[in-house]
């Protein structure tokens, strides 16, 4: 991800302020202890917090927190979709072209791929890449692929960024929701509702999360916010679908990253890039087959 931060000229959007997870009481702290010395197993720095220590990474807590796990090596982005719009810039720059159209249908061979559009029209590729979230399993089947692909629908609010003073993301883990500063608002989002695609938004959870932000925060200002609801396509295991149809060899899935869209997008663009160019994967990619399930 550092390297196409370097390339796209977007490393000022890193942050690297760390996050604090926070825990209510003893035994919420000690249920948490056997997560974190798994990440210690694999080098994740942390340290538990309490008393002056917990107050002085995040002023202003409510006393109902009585301890904190402070991850000096948590990294978040200024806005995601900022960041996002950025590196499109510098794909636009080396020649990749943006159309955008409903496609209907996908049908594909050895020789390539023919993307049918709703208004009649087609396109013909070499290779197609799917990578359209929580439609992405819909395409898939007219390949022959049945990927159990489920959306959790996952709210959030944006307030001004004078809202509160946040120094880091706040993890309320007990809660379901996280609290991050951005460039362009506080951010108190999270929740999980299978609700699939068809359903209109219940913004009555975002407003429940912001409740919830208010007691943990006193002084929060929930004022001027602007609700959202996005799509986080899942998989009953937990793992993407990076791999080839089972079709045809022209198509190749790069979906159901879940939470971790961001986290894992530019890992996987470099084995999408491998597939394309017919090189050996520098992974094993038998845990991301499509036809695992």
């Amino acid at each position: 991800m550092v390297g196409l931060l370097d390339r796209s000229g977007t490393r000022q959007m890193l942050r690297e302020d760390g996050s604090l997870e926070l825990y209510e009481s003893e035994a919420e702290f000690r249920a948490g202890l056997s997560g974190w010395a798994a990440r210690e197993r694999f080098g994740i720095g942390f340290r538990h917090v309490e008393g002056e220590s917990l107050a002085g990474l995040q002023p202003g807590l409510s006393p109902r927190f009585v301890k904190g796990t402070f991850v000096p090596g948590w990294k978040t982005v200024a806005d995601p979709k900022l960041l996002g719009k950025a590196v499109w810039a510098y794909a636009q720059s080396k020649g990749a072209r943006f159309e955008m159209a409903r496609v209907d249908g996908v049908a594909a061979d050895q020789d390539g791929a023919t993307l049918t559009l709703a208004d009649g029209s087609t396109r013909q590729a070499r290779h197609v890449v799917i990578a359209a979230g929580a439609w992405s399993h819909l395409l898939a089947r007219q390949l022959g692929d049945r990927i159990p692909l489920e959306t959790e629908r996952g709210y959030n609010t944006t307030l001004p960024t004078s809202a509160f003073d946040v120094k880091r993301q706040l993890i309320f883990s007990g809660h379901g929701f996280v609290i991050t500063p951005l460039d362009t608002g506080l951010r108190v989002g999270g929740a999980v509702e299978l609700g699939g695609i068809e359903r209109p938004p219940n913004f009555n959870r975002s407003k429940a999360l912001l409740r919830k932000a208010v007691q943990f925060l006193p002084g929060l200002d929930p004022s001027g916010g602007r609700d959202w609801m996005g799509f986080r396509p899942s998989l009953p295991d937990s793992v993407p679908v990076i791999g080839r149809a089972t079709r045809s060899r022209s198509v190749i899935y790069a979906f159901g990253h879940g939470h971790l869209g961001l986290t894992q997008a530019a890992a996987t663009g470099r084995l999408i890039r491998e597939f394309v160019l017919g090189q050996t994967s520098s992974v094993d990619l038998g845990p991301f087959s499509p036809q695992r399930f």
